[in-house]
């Protein structure tokens, strides 16, 4: 019991870290329909042979009648191509192929399914072997041939420029003469080996030891008869060629099913119908690959075992394919030669079709717009998340870094998500391949920090005196651009000795009054002066004096000189007779006054900190920006006397004409478009300080972004940057004066029956038309569009999409209901009025549109389980088919444990294995063979086993043959009787038989000559017998002296039967001495035709002399018999001598 169940253990084990090959067998087996002849006797129509020397009976010549397949009991005369594939039937030669009478060129190919590894052929003949042959193999399914080995009797002629050998290598192609000839004449064989045994086979996968031992082809040609020279003694018959043809016992081709060295076992191919049919002794051809190969031959690695290059079969683990490593996330790969080399042979593998957004050889990475969390690990199925980058600003319309997550930004733009210009440029656009455009600003105007330029609109931001579109000007009254960190110089033109206040924005040249010079005109020209604020000074004491009455009330004193004492109340006239142009003058009298006068401080409440003053001139102390004796007056470029002071004036020099302000107000001196109390604004109606240009609105609004432009509260429903086109939902042309108009898609925008995002008219035809909303169509919006639904007849009423599982044609019009939504035309197998279920004969995930077609083996299912007059369903979940009794799988074909026989008329069917005498309840699936204790057998286990006998239910005893001397079964199940192979005898089947060497179990039948001289001397003997039972004839004593004569002769043929092949010579030439004269002079060198003739001559003269016996001898049936054995006699007699046989 325990050899019995560790058996298949070990077959499996042979296949653990080493190679592994299944046994070999007779790849004939099984296999009748795929062996073809191109000549065989009888196939169409009944034809007549002979058989040389045949001594079986008087008869010489029969029939052959291959119309229908052998018979022993009712077609025995068949001898189709079938007949040579081995059986082991007691009667098994009386069966065999033979080809048409006379045909020389004649092949038998086997062809096979699969790749098949070759070992040897053996043929063996019924008749003589032929006298030249060759035999082919191909490994593409018989489109193209090779040859094994020629064989040839005279192998010169029959195969000019082949060698005869011996071979020089394994793969010399040679003729060999050793298997060709007329000895023997029946029971020759061919033998052909894949590997010569003589040479050493250091890599059984040597591609010169492949092309030899693997074939899917084979077919022997047979290319000349052997003929035996006998015309002369055959002359007279009609057709000599009805004994010559091929005739095959049996063909041997031993080899088994090629699996490179990855499998032990094989089972049967499926066929064309999804069958498979098998035969006790069959090689089957579909390897059961182990070391994860898969393919009929194991030909390649088994799906996700590609980390490894496949190899065939050797003695490490190195040759195993190994399992690739993808992290969980995939369940396919393939082989990448050069990752193998570049990793060292590590590893090759690379996973296809990663799941959970991964990639990489391994699915180690994670994939495009993806990147690796580093808080989880590589096999977390959620370690790869989204990147966060802008798809208008990054590459690959997201992309970013796998592992850091950082996005790929375009060139020309920056930020952590890629949302934004880099500094210096504007524009941020998805379909710009850069990203922004460059700022064209003139960096010498533009501000030092930050962007030179809206990053939004391009517009350049421009240092405080530059402007323009590009900040490539200096503004009036400065120049210099870039010669300060204020962009500009103020011209600082001399007010009096300039013309203007502005200069060259080139060079700062201010435009001089006459004789001035000078970059500011500060400077008089050679030759001139410039006269001093007092150059004309008129002295009191040169003035006339108004005399005026006054009262004196100081006495009067000498002033000193220079000054001129004027009395309260009096005056001074001063004649002014040399100015030399009417201008604005300033008139300044100095006086110094002689009385100490006491005056009020009268400092301002507001802009004095106190009240009190200075004595010497009464000065109140001010606040910032606060001037005048009494702090009554703000400084100049200050404005707004209050509790903190004056405030500076902060004019923008951009838009205003002077630094001053209003004192009071604060408002600057504006230029011209610019409004704000510092000039640092456009009016209403212009944008773009300091241009401040007049807003672009189609006359449809009158203000805009003082920034940007963009007009705003466009008027009569227009919009856009520039009122330039109609509102959402109505249609015009307000550039062209066209008014703008409610759009009807089907009613106007506001009404809840509004599905359009907009309306526009035809350029061509200049009708309007809706731009739909999606899920709406028509030429007003007023339909669903295909893939959606909706009643728009209804208030609310809006078109929604189909909710059908994405297993519809988003395209198709009708692949929906467009009121109720329902699913009408489901796509990928789906069905449902959501298309929410695989439809019935499919099963799987619809929502996946995964829905396989149910696969149910009509063998195992439960026909009653199925709906009358239709084909069984699947589960349309599990795709599990209802199964019979006995029989399970997904697709219930295979049966359960402890049944068997799939194929049967009802099923899968109990084993039925004997409780007692089998191992467990299961069998043998296809077989239905029970697995049975040592001494028990048949399929249930219900009989005594091999080579054991008795009755199973009491005890079942062990035969004791001798299991080399027996057939199949050893012995009588019942009796015990072991039963013998041919040429064995024995109580145990060990021993040779009569007629038969000794050399046991071969036990080889003995020469041809004995059995023929046996039988004769046998036959003989009894005639004789008999004969002498008879009255002799009183005339005459000499046929008693005949018969004696003979009996004579019979003893020493009977000696010669027995004697060694080295003896037979020595022993002919004595009987050929006891001959009638007339043979006796026959020479052994005559040749055969000769020899032939001569011999037809004695056998006349001995038939006369048996006549003449018979005359004197009373019985006719006597002459009879003896005319019968002496031809026999004489035959044999002619065998020995070398001739051939003669009939």
């Amino acid at each position: 019991e325990i050899k019995l169940i560790a058996a298949p253990v070990r077959l499996q084990d042979e296949c653990v870290g080493n190679s592994c090959y299944p046994n070999l067998g007779d790849l004939m087996v099984g296999r009748a329909a795929q062996l073809k002849a191109s000549s065989t006797c009888g196939l169409y129509r009944p034809q007549n042979y002979c058989i040389l020397g045949y001594l079986e009976n008087e008869q010489k010549c029969f029939i052959c009648d291959s119309r229908s397949p052998y018979n022993l009991h009712h077609n025995p005369n068949s001898h189709r191509v079938e007949n040579i594939i081995t059986t082991f039937q007691p009667e098994h030669k009386m069966s065999w192929w033979q080809s048409e009478n006379g045909v020389h060129e004649v092949s038998i190919q086997l062809d096979l399914e699969s790749m098949f590894r070759f070992s040897h052929l053996i043929l063996t003949f019924k008749s003589f072997r032929p006298a030249a042959m060759l035999v082919e193999r191909s490994k593409d399914f018989g489109r193209t041939w090779k040859v094994f080995r020629y064989f040839a009797e005279d192998c010169a002629n029959s195969f000019p420029g082949v060698s005869e050998g011996p071979a020089d290598s394994i793969d010399d192609l040679i003729c060999d003469s050793r298997y060709s000839g007329a000895e023997p004449s029946t029971d020759g064989e061919v033998v052909l080996k894949a590997l010569d045994p003589t040479f050493d086979i250091h890599d059984p996968y040597d591609p010169t030891i492949q092309e030899l031992i693997t074939l899917t082809n084979l077919r022997v040609n047979f290319t000349r008869l052997i003929t035996l020279g006998d015309t002369l003694l055959m002359r007279r018959r009609r057709n000599p060629q009805d004994k010559y043809y091929y005739a095959l016992y049996e063909m041997v081709v031993r080899g088994s099913c090629f699996c490179n060295g990855h499998a032990s076992q094989c089972i049967p191919m499926d066929g064309a119908r999804g069958d498979t049919f098998t035969e006790p002794g069959m090689v089957h051809a579909k390897c059961v690959c182990q070391h994860n190969t898969a393919g009929f031959n194991c030909e390649r690695c088994h799906d996700f075992y590609h980390d490894a290059p496949w190899r065939p079969g050797g003695k490490t683990d190195s040759d195993v394919c190994r399992r690739c490593y993808c992290h969980g996330h995939s369940e396919k790969c393939h082989f990448d030669l050069a990752r193998y080399l570049a990793t060292g042979g590590v590893s090759g593998g690379v996973c296809d079709d990663c799941r959970n957004n991964r990639a990489g050889p391994q699915c180690d990475l994670c994939g495009p717009y993806y990147y690796q969390d580093p808080q989880r690990s590589m096999d977390d199925p959620n370690a790869c998340i989204p990147c966060e980058c802008n798809p208008d600003g990054s590459v690959d319309r997201g992309l970013c870094d796998p592992v850091t997550g950082q996005c790929v930004c375009k060139q020309n733009v920056e930020g952590e998500r890629c949302d934004r210009c880099k500094s210096g440029f504007y524009g941020f656009n998805r379909d710009d391949p850069s990203g922004c455009q460059l700022c064209r600003c003139n960096f010498m105007g533009t501000i030092r920090t930050g962007n030179p330029c809206d990053q939004t609109t391009g517009t350049c931001i421009c240092e405080p005196f530059a402007f323009g579109p590009e900040c490539d000007q200096c503004l009036p009254g400065y120049w210099g651009l870039g010669n300060t960190v204020y962009g500009c110089l103020p011209c600082d033109c001399d007010i009096g000795g300039a013309l203007r206040t502005e200069c060259s924005s080139v060079d700062g040249q201010c435009e001089c009054r006459p004789n001035m010079v000078g970059l500011t005109c500060s400077e008089p020209a050679p030759g001139y002066f410039l006269a001093p604020l007092d150059f004309y000074i008129y002295e009191a004491e040169h003035a006339a004096p108004l005399v005026r009455d006054w009262d004196v009330i100081f006495p009067i004193t000498w002033t000193g000189p220079g000054f001129v004492r004027v009395q309260d109340g009096a005056g001074l006239r001063f004649n002014v007779r040399n100015i030399p142009a009417t201008l604005h003058y300033y008139v300044v009298v100095r006086y110094e006054p002689e009385v100490m006068c006491e005056y009020p401080c009268n400092c301002h409440h507001v802009g004095a900190y106190a009240s009190s003053c200075s004595k010497f001139g009464g000065q109140c102390q001010c606040k910032p920006n606060v001037i005048g004796r009494c702090c009554d007056s703000c400084t100049p470029l200050t404005y707004g006397l209050g509790p903190d002071g004056c405030s500076q004036c902060d004019c923008d020099p951009s838009g205003s004409t002077a630094e001053l302000c209003d004192q009071r107000t604060g408002q600057c001196s504006c230029r011209e478009g610019v409004t704000a109390r510092r000039c640092d604004k456009c009016n209403p109606g212009y944008y773009g300080f300091p241009l401040c240009r007049r807003c672009q609105c189609n006359g449809l609004a009158d203000i805009c972004d003082l920034v940007t432009g963009d007009c705003l509260d466009c008027r009569e429903h227009s919009s856009g940057p520039h009122c330039e086109r109609c509102k959402d939902g109505y249609v015009g042309d307000p550039v062209s004066g066209q008014p703008c108009e409610p759009c009807l898609c089907p009613d106007v925008n506001g009404s809840g029956r509004f599905f359009a995002i907009s309306c526009n008219k035809d350029p061509h035809s200049g009708a309007p038309y809706c731009e739909c909303l999606p899920g709406h169509t028509g030429l007003n919006c007023d339909s669903c569009a295909p893939g959606y639904y909706g009643d728009l007849r209804l208030p609310g009423g809006q078109c929604k999409e189909c909710c059908c599982n994405n297993n519809i044609d988003p395209h198709d019009g009708e692949a929906c209901d467009t009121v109720t939504g329902e699913c009408l035309r489901c796509l990928h197998n789906t069905e449902g009025p959501r298309c929410q279920s695989c439809k019935r004969g499919y099963y799987g995930n619809a929502f996946a549109q995964d829905c396989k077609e149910c696969s149910c083996d009509w063998r195992g299912i439960d026909h009653t389980k199925c709906p009358a007059g239709s084909p069984c369903f699947c589960n349309q979940e599990t795709g599990q088919c209802p199964c019979r009794t006995g029989v399970k799988g997904t697709l219930c074909n295979e049966c359960e444990d402890g049944y068997w026989n799939l194929d049967g008329e009802s099923g899968c069917q109990q084993c039925n294995c004997d409780p007692e005498h089998a191992l467990n309840y299961i069998c043998d699936k296809i077989t239905g063979q029970c697995f049975c204790q040592a001494e028990y057998g048949g399929r249930k286990c219900d009989e005594c086993g091999p080579n054991h006998f008795g009755n199973p239910d009491i005890q079942c005893m062990s035969c004791d043959c001798n299991m080399q001397g027996t057939i199949y079964p050893a012995c009588d199940p019942y009796t015990g009787e072991c039963l013998c192979k041919p040429g064995v005898i024995g109580l145990f089947c060990d021993d040779c038989a009569p007629g038969h060497d000794t050399n046991f179990p071969a036990c080889e039948p003995c020469h041809a000559c004995y059995h023929l001289g046996e039988k004769t001397v046998s036959d003989v003997r009894r005639d004789i017998e008999r004969i002498e039972t008879i009255r002799p004839c009183p005339e005459n004593d000499r046929p008693i002296f005949e018969l004696q004569n003979l009996r004579n002769l019979l003893d020493k043929l009977q000696s010669l039967a027995n004697v060694t092949a080295k003896d037979e010579l020595e022993k002919l030439e004595e009987l050929l001495a006891l001959l009638p004269a007339s043979t006796r002079s026959l020479p052994l060198s005559l040749n055969a035709s000769k020899l032939a003739e001569m011999t037809e001559k004695n056998i006349t003269d001995l038939r006369s002399k048996l006549k003449e016996a018979d005359a004197q001898v009373c019985q006719k049936h006597t002459s009879t018999l003896l005319l019968y054995n002496f031809n026999a006699y004489t035959l044999c007699i002619s065998l020995l001598c070398g001739s051939k046989c003669l009939y």
